[in-house]
């Protein structure tokens, strides 16, 4: 499947910027060593970290908490993610650059556990699951490369395919949180849009608007679905 490159902006504007991802590797590194810490016995981060509907109110820390924690003992459900990460992460952060790009990372993965949240029924075994990874982010920054501009010099047929992909994978195949990745998804394409359109001198100021528009919205969301329950 092809990945967007490093290049250069095909329209005026701000090019991508030449510094390396800082952003990326340390998520890269925070996130593998989150990994190695799951298999030292005793610690039991998986069922501590992960994000649980149902302990949404009284543990709130695992919407984000998720990203950490990976299906265990075997890498490739980690692998997946930082596969993803490292080359579509190291793309958007040079694109919007170090801390818009961790804006992105947290709020996709905000809205990843949102979504779960709104869509669980709790009268099914999703509202008590432990749902893991950091696939609402990865999707999140996938949502970047789909907002609707030139300035991004990014293959948009294999962004279309890895997400194709992604979501026929999710439907198929039980046990994989296609909700996290819709979530992540949305999410991402906002923000995007909010960091890559309109006028150059404005753009800070509308990424920041959204950004706390979207953490808003998911925060009264979740409310409204635990008021609804009489929780």
């Amino acid at each position: 499947m092809d990945t967007p490159q490093e290049g250069s902006a095909r329209e005026t504007g701000r090019a991508l910027s030449a510094s390396p991802p800082l952003i990326t590797r340390t998520l890269l590194i925070v996130t593998i060593v989150a990994f190695l810490a799951e298999l030292i016995p005793g610690l039991d981060l998986l069922r501590r970290l992960s994000f649980v509907p149902a302990l949404s109110l009284e543990q709130p820390w695992r919407v984000l908490s998720v990203a950490l924690v990976h299906e265990e003992p075997s890498p490739f459900h980690l692998l997946a993610n930082m596969i993803g990460l490292f080359f579509f992460g190291s793309f958007v952060e040079r694109a919007l650059g170090h801390w818009k790009f961790l804006a992105v990372y947290i709020i996709g993965t905000a809205g990843g556990s949102a979504m779960v949240l709104l869509l669980a029924d709790p009268f099914d075994v999703d509202w008590v699951t432990n749902h893991i990874g950091a696939s609402g982010a990865v999707f999140a920054i996938v949502g970047v490369l789909l907002a609707p501009t030139r300035r991004l010099d990014r293959n948009i047929t294999g962004v279309l395919v890895f997400v194709a992909l992604n979501f026929g994978y999710g439907f198929l195949v039980a046990g994989v949180s296609w909700e996290s990745h819709l979530g992540g998804l949305i999410t991402g394409f906002v923000l995007g849009c909010a960091g890559l359109l309109g006028p150059q001198r404005s753009r800070t100021l509308v990424f920041t608007v959204t950004s706390v528009g979207l953490v808003v919205l998911m925060a009264a969301a979740g409310a409204w679905k635990m008021v609804g329950l009489g929780l």
